[in-house]
């Protein structure tokens, strides 16, 4: 079996940012409920390398209710783990590699937000195999 410690993130790239400010949105004291959906792609390359695309959505049409802004950002990597496919390494290989991104999803959703000039959302951490 291969073993996780041989994988390696061959590169990290950002594909899609995007956001927009509901201006209509009034600002009031408390927690505003935002419900993101979160989507993977995994991509064969070949025998040694697979490239996963991990992306998060808010949208008005999402969530119950209003919420200051939509959203969007979409992130692609390569990994290289030699016989990823097999049916002992593929979930660990899938599930590692999605770990090892989520932290780049988080910090470029809150940079978006940030930039947006509304109060930074911060992704809480999250356990990757029960999200997907």
């Amino acid at each position: 079996m291969t073993g996780v410690s041989e994988m390696k993130l061959i590169n990290y790239k950002v594909l899609k940012t995007t956001f927009e400010l509901n201006e209509s949105f009034e600002f009031k004291q408390g927690k505003i409920d935002i419900q993101p959906s979160f989507n993977r792609d995994i991509t064969k390359i070949d025998e040694m390398h697979y490239s996963i695309k991990l992306g998060i959505k808010i949208s008005n049409e999402l969530n119950r209710n209003p919420i200051p802004f939509s959203a969007e950002v979409v992130i692609s990597s390569v990994f290289e783990l030699p016989n990823w496919e097999d049916e002992a390494a593929n979930s660990i290989a899938i599930n590692n590699a999605t770990a090892i991104m989520f932290p780049y999803l988080r910090t470029l959703m809150a940079t978006v937000t940030m930039n947006g000039n509304v109060p930074p959302y911060m992704l809480p951490i999250m356990n990757i195999t029960k999200l997907f």
